[in-house]
């Protein structure tokens, strides 16, 4: 299966933009907007651990460190995004909410989106937690061997 970072985020599917859904690098390259991490991350003992979607690598952001600090802009997909696209998002919110008053129809305070309806045999579906894995403060260890971490490769 090939996966291809396009202009979307892999987690809530929204396009990236360049004020609130800014794409964001976790330290195993893979992007996402920075909303969906926030919503993803897990403070533990001072540190930020954000598990990745896509692979499961945990990478950890020490404290005192906001994500936007932490963790680098994908470069690539920035200069993707139309420095117009929220102008544009506005005027469009905008003549929508002109809409629904012409229409009589109140506007809503925040932008309408839509829900997604899952099939109610997806509700059912339970999974086994996966054990916790332990996570050494301060950095993020990527093993080389299954058998063996030598000294040197940590930190």
């Amino acid at each position: 299966m090939v996966l291809c970072e396009d202009l979307e985020c892999g987690v809530c599917f929204q396009r990236y933009s360049r004020s609130e859904r800014v794409p964001r690098m976790l330290f195993c390259h893979h992007t996402f907007c920075t909303t969906c991490l926030e919503k993803i991350a897990v403070e533990r003992s001072s540190m930020m651990n954000i598990r990745c979607p896509m692979c499961r690598q945990v990478s950890c952001v020490r404290g005192g460190l906001s994500l936007q600090e932490a963790l680098w802009v994908n470069s690539r997909l920035w200069d993707g995004i139309s420095e117009d696209q929220d102008q544009e998002e506005e005027e469009l919110s905008s003549v929508a909410a002109a809409a629904q008053t012409e229409c009589g129809l109140r506007p809503s305070p925040k932008p309408h989106r839509p829900k997604l309806h899952l099939p109610a045999f997806l509700k059912k579906l339970s999974f086994p937690r996966q054990p916790q894995e332990s996570i050494v403060p301060g950095c993020n260890v990527q093993m080389k061997s299954w058998r063996r971490l030598l000294g040197d490769e940590t930190c």
